[in-house]
């Protein structure tokens, strides 16, 4: 993203609530027309969306750069609010968050303050206006523990997690969500 995507938020979000459909209008120039142009279809689709599954490796205790980057592309001043009731247009829309963690970072382990994964991206689908209910995290741990020597006493946790997170998912796709 170039400093032309900034620009063209902070107009847009002086303005108030613009539905996306109007925010071309709002473009000065090439730079914010075409930052507008990558960024609308994102939106699109994610509004259309009634589930969206999100598969993402812990980096360095948090999510990769490349999630981070569409986070950033899809995060857009009024994108998400009702103009008419001010209300999340994606407060019924399912998130499910599929984590692969080579450690283990879960409830009551030694390294569970080191999750800085599951609280940003619970806050940023809550800010975004996904209900609290259709926010779903589903954790597979141990991942690494076959090829790193230190981890290799916990192999047969990584078992047990990964056929919980599968557990978990085939619970997840079979449950009715709707809209």
């Amino acid at each position: 993203m170039s400093s032309a995507y900034a620009t063209l938020g902070r107009r847009v979000e002086r303005r108030g609530t613009v539905p996306p459909a109007e925010v071309a209008a709002l473009a000065e120039n090439d730079a914010e027309r075409r930052e507008w142009a990558l960024t609308l279809p994102l939106i699109k689709e994610l509004l259309a969306a009634d589930t969206v599954l999100i598969g993402v490796p812990m980096y360095n205790f948090s999510i990769p750069a490349a999630l981070k980057a569409w986070i950033d592309r899809l995060t857009f001043p009024g994108a998400y609010v009702d103009p008419d009731t001010g209300s999340s247009l994606l407060r019924d829309t399912r998130v499910v968050v599929v984590t692969a963690r080579g450690g283990g970072y879960g409830p009551g382990t030694p390294r569970e303050a080191y999750d800085f994964q599951t609280p940003y991206l619970r806050t940023y689908f809550d800010e975004l206006g996904v209900a609290e209910k259709n926010l779903c995290f589903t954790h597979a741990e141990m991942t690494r523990s076959g090829d790193v020597p230190a981890l290799a006493g916990f192999q047969e946790m990584a078992v047990h997690s990964l056929a919980a997170a599968r557990t978990a998912m085939t619970d997840l796709a079979t449950s009715a969500h709707r809209r």
